[in-house]
């Protein structure tokens, strides 16, 4: 699932798409009821004592769980936690609040006029495509839990902080030079043929002999110096430790989540000594057959397969998210067997030979410089903008109410 979503989000278009809908929740949608809060105990936050309420904070990260279900069909609450969707709906929060702040401290204006046409011009408030006043208030009342006067002051700010946003951003272009240059990162491709190691992939019967070889004597040893630690990992795979109905308790797992601990170096172990053997093999007689290392590996469900990246890729099937393999193959891209087994940012080890090196065809690029710089400057826009916000962060004073947060994804964030 999550290298799906690393894939998708490899595309310029999905990203755009994605800072779109982040923008659009966090301004289309006010926050709850200010009575009563005061506090960061009563609130999702506070920047610079401006209230984050928990209605605010439940509709933002409300549009984000829409947001992904309508990509992925089966994404669910713990792959929310994993992805920790409610520290990005608040960090949304959080900046649209910064930059509004900031507009006021350098003298922008929004007008009674321009507050109203936004809220008219809302899908939220509307019936058949027009206002309704009726849909307005109920909306703001009991969906939002605020009263109108509080919305129409955060549409306000709301505002001020897309007119301070345009501000720093409408100017942006790109050149030719940096267009050409991003046509040939993106066409620029290789293909290699590789075989991949992971623990996903080394047969079930060889792993649970590894799991069966581990005395009751180490994980009473682990657990009692790691207890913490094992605590944690459970925490973090509730799902597959499940004891069936019911709530599953630590205390009745403790040893099989210590046994995946002490399982973990061992695999790690026969990963790097088994893909290091496959190299060697490799280098030593160039022409072994699939056969050959099948038979030579009968621990492993070892496909060999054919991947093709672009200079740009940063997911490659079979392998998944490993920008720094994908930099590898193209440091010297010349068709042979690599040197040394690579191993990914998420330890998988990785065989490979580069099969065929293939340039950018630049007599393409002039049919696509149009629709490519537009790209460009909609990117250096978004970078521009959150470089801009990190800014104004680092001298805020933010503060986070963790316990509640702790309610949306089942953990501390």
């Amino acid at each position: 699932m999550f290298q799906d979503i690393r894939k998708k989000s490899s595309s310029l278009l999905i990203t755009l798409m994605f800072a779109a809908i982040i923008v659009t929740f966090v301004i289309s949608f006010g926050p709850g009821d200010r009575a009563g809060c005061n506090s960061v105990q009563n609130s999702a936050g506070t920047v610079n004592g401006e209230v984050i309420t928990m209605s605010e904070f439940r509709f933002a990260y409300s549009n984000l769980i829409d947001y992904y279900q309508r990509i992925f069909r089966d994404f669910n609450n713990e792959m929310a936690k994993q992805y920790k969707l409610s520290d990005k709906a608040l960090n949304g929060l959080i900046g649209e609040i910064l930059v509004a702040q900031e507009a006021q401290k350098l003298g922008f204006k929004v007008s009674d006029e321009e507050v109203s046409k936004e809220i008219v011009g809302n899908p939220y408030f509307q019936k058949n495509g027009a206002f309704d006043k009726e849909s307005y208030e109920n909306m703001v009342k009991f969906t939002l839990n605020t009263t109108i006067a509080a919305y129409e002051q955060r549409v306000r700010m709301q505002l001020l902080a897309r007119k301070l946003r345009t501000y720093l951003v409408d100017n942006i272009t790109v050149s030719d030079t940096e267009a050409k240059d991003e046509f040939a990162t993106a066409n620029e491709k290789v293909d290699a043929f590789v075989y991949v190691f992971s623990d996903s992939y080394l047969k079930a019967e060889k792993k649970n002999e590894l799991l069966s070889a581990i005395t009751d004597e180490e994980v009473a040893a682990f657990l009692k110096d790691n207890e913490s630690k094992a605590k944690m990992a459970f925490e973090d795979n509730v799902s597959k430790y499940s004891k069936g109905e019911g709530q599953t308790l630590f205390e009745n797992v403790k040893n099989d989540v210590a046994k995946d601990l002490l399982l973990a170096p061992k695999l790690e172990e026969k990963i790097k000594a088994d893909s290091a053997k496959l190299l060697a093999m490799l280098k030593e007689k160039p022409e072994t057959t699939a056969e050959e290392i099948t038979a030579a590996f009968a621990d492993w469900d070892l496909n060999g397969r054919e991947i093709s990246v672009t200079k740009k890729s940063t997911f490659a099937a079979g392998i998944g998210f490993s920008p720094k393999f994908i930099e590898k193959l193209f440091s010297d891209p010349e068709p042979k067997l690599l040197d040394e087994v690579f191993k990914t940012e998420e330890n998988r080890y990785i065989v490979a030979k580069i099969t065929k090196h293939t340039a950018a065809d630049m007599a393409e690029f002039e049919s696509s410089k149009a629709v490519l710089k537009a790209n460009l400057a909609s990117a250096k826009k978004g970078q521009i903008y959150e470089n801009y916000v990190e800014k104004l962060r680092a001298t805020a004073d933010i503060k986070i109410n963790r316990e509640f947060l702790k309610l949306f994804e089942g953990s501390e964030n």
